[in-house]
């Protein structure tokens, strides 16, 4: 699977240049976003939204279960997180270069890379590296764009259910609605989780003036795409993503 394919050591992740950073942005498409979004909450073993180097670590002594500082192929085929890496990726993991992965493998990774980026890795940044090592895709959306739309969503989930309902939806903009005049002005947009990051003058070409709900919904019927007056993240993403300013 792509998702376990890319669930590999932090200093894998963003052994990186400054070059990399200041790159063009690159698209990509959604669903693989997601598997890299996915990859990293798995990584992300405390839940606090950052890669550290006790997130690492912690998976790789879960993961060398004789305890001898090295991972054997049949520890690695029996994890839950480094059980489908390809060749390719272990020998990239191998950042000493010895032929193995090791423990000694995470010190070196973390002090290359402590010096770049810090100790702290955020969700931007780990998929930015992996976007970075891939040609772009003809259509898709910015990393960008992609985390901020994902915060959003996960914003208005207020259930938790991985879905945004038609009623979260327009209770996002009863809520940015300040003058509870069923309009929402330029100011309040602000406000407004589904839309404050986005372009919505295809959608509402008096946004000068104030938009009403009815315009709004028209975007969020148009992301769902069966029909079912929910969105998924998938389809919210693929909707609003595509909005985002990528600036």
């Amino acid at each position: 699977m792509i998702m376990t394919a890319y669930i590999v050591s932090i200093l894998f992740i963003l052994i990186g240049t400054a070059s990399t950073a200041t790159s063009s942005p690159k698209l990509a498409n959604v669903s693989t976003l997601m598997d890299l979004a996915a990859a990293f909450d798995l990584v992300d073993l405390d839940d606090d939204g950052v890669l550290e180097y006790a997130d690492d670590r912690d998976s790789f002594v879960r993961a060398d279960t004789n305890g001898d500082g090295e991972l054997s192929q049949a520890e690695m085929d029996g994890d839950s997180v480094y059980g489908n890496m390809t060749s390719v990726t272990v020998n990239v993991y191998d950042f000493n270069g010895d032929g193995k992965v090791t423990v000694a493998d995470y010190d070196l990774g973390y002090f290359e890379v402590g010096r770049e980026y810090g100790n702290d890795v955020a969700l931007g940044e780990y998929v930015e590296y992996f976007i970075s090592k891939t040609e772009s895709e003809e259509s898709g959306i910015t990393v960008k764009a992609f985390v901020t739309a994902r915060r959003n969503f996960l914003v208005m989930d207020i259930d938790d259910n991985l879905k945004v309902s038609e009623k979260e939806f327009r209770s996002e903009f009863r809520v940015a609605d300040y003058d509870k005049n069923g309009n929402l002005t330029p100011k309040e947009f602000s406000g407004f989780r589904p839309i404050r990051d986005v372009n919505v003058t295809a959608y509402c070409n008096n946004g000068n003036v104030g938009c009403p709900v009815e315009k709004f919904l028209v975007m969020f019927n148009d992301a769902d795409t069966n029909n079912d007056k929910y969105l998924t993240m998938t389809e919210y993403l693929t909707k609003f993503g595509e909005l985002t300013a990528n600036t």
